[in-house]
């Protein structure tokens, strides 16, 4: 375990670990992870669908271009419910970092205007006969979204893969496998 994710708190002096990684979801359920990045004046995004048996299913990373990162995160999590429904998905559990993003989805609190159409296109995605959850997580049960995220930077078009093996992913690859193992 000493190669793993980890966060440690302190409270009232007592010290513990607690281990992060990637959780599979309920069988017959999908997860959708997303995050986003900027770098350079551009945002990019990444996400990626597995099932159950942690299986991947597609696996996606985007260069949005000048925009935020806050923005870059919420359409990674758009592109990837558009992408789960296509398939024929109808339980999604999404998970992602961003709390503003996750909140925003659950209908907590104030959505800021950058991202509240986005907010709202999802919503409208989502409301026919579609079982969605909404989690926040850390960044270290979502590397290989982080992965993809920062990837995006790197192109100039939308890569979306059935996950075949190609050399540009293999990276991508072992990072799932080590989310798997962890």
């Amino acid at each position: 375990m000493e190669n793993q994710p980890r966060w440690t708190s302190s409270i009232h002096s007592t010290n513990y670990t607690r281990y992060v990684r990637w959780q599979t979801p309920q069988p017959g359920v999908i997860k959708l992870n997303f995050d986003g990045s900027y770098a350079n004046s551009s945002a990019a995004g990444g996400f990626l669908l597995r099932d159950w048996m942690g299986k991947v299913i597609k696996a996606a990373a985007v260069n949005y271009g000048h925009t935020l990162s806050l923005v870059a995160e919420a359409r990674a999590v758009e592109d990837g419910v558009l992408l789960a429904l296509r398939a024929g998905y109808t339980e999604i559990a999404i998970e992602g970092d961003n709390l503003i993003v996750i909140q925003a989805l659950n209908g907590e609190g104030h959505i800021p205007w950058q991202i509240l159409n986005i907010i709202k296109d999802i919503q409208l995605l989502i409301q026919q006969d579609v079982q969605v959850s909404f989690t926040h997580i850390f960044r270290e049960a979502k590397m290989a979204a982080d992965w993809l995220s920062k990837f995006g930077h790197s192109i100039t078009h939308t890569c979306i893969t059935d996950f075949c093996f190609s050399p540009v992913l293999l990276k991508l690859l072992r990072l799932i496998l080590l989310d798997a193992l962890l």
